[in-house]
């Protein structure tokens, strides 16, 4: 029954979930004491990279890009256990929050924690968001939502349909 109303949402929430792999979260401009240039960093899902001609600074955020990889494989494994439905539910809960931990650690636990440890923002910096990153994560945590309705509603009509054997 791969071909179900959830399967084609987690289907897009996968798709989705992969493509924030590959859009850069943000960018930070940052000026070292006593340097009269400032120097440009680009925040994606594995690094933090200076993209200043001539520099070569960066910081792995690997653990972004790892449960976002986790969430996009957990959304596809999720469509082929459609025989049990129960286990389908737990798993796509799981995997919203995996995600909800992926937007937490993303946009606040890097930038506000992370990067000021580091030195690379100072307190009261503000790291510019790329606004179009809302559009992936939207969709995902979309259909999450509606693929668990889904999944949810089949297991009523089993049920109800089990009642009347």
């Amino acid at each position: 029954m791969i071909q179900r109303i959830q399967s084609v949402y987690l289907l897009i929430a996968a798709i989705a979930t992969t493509a924030l792999l590959f859009m850069p979260i943000g960018e930070f401009y940052f000026m070292p004491n006593g340097a009269q240039d400032f120097m440009v960093f680009t925040y994606n899902a594995f690094s933090v990279k200076d993209i200043t001609p001539g520099a070569t600074a960066s910081l792995t955020t690997n653990y972004i890009a790892i449960l976002i990889a986790i969430s996009a494989v957990l959304s596809i494994v999720t469509v082929f256990m459609f025989k049990k439905r129960q286990r389908q539910i737990t798993m796509n809960y799981v995997n919203m929050l995996i995600f909800l931990f992926v937007i937490a650690l993303a946009l606040f636990i890097y930038p506000d924690i992370i990067f000021v440890k580091k030195g690379l923002l100072v307190d009261g910096e503000e790291l510019s968001y790329n606004f179009w990153i809302l559009i992936p994560l939207c969709i995902t945590a979309l259909c999450l939502f509606l693929a668990n309705k889904a999944i949810k509603k089949d297991e009523k009509m089993v049920r109800a349909a089990d009642r009347l054997r």
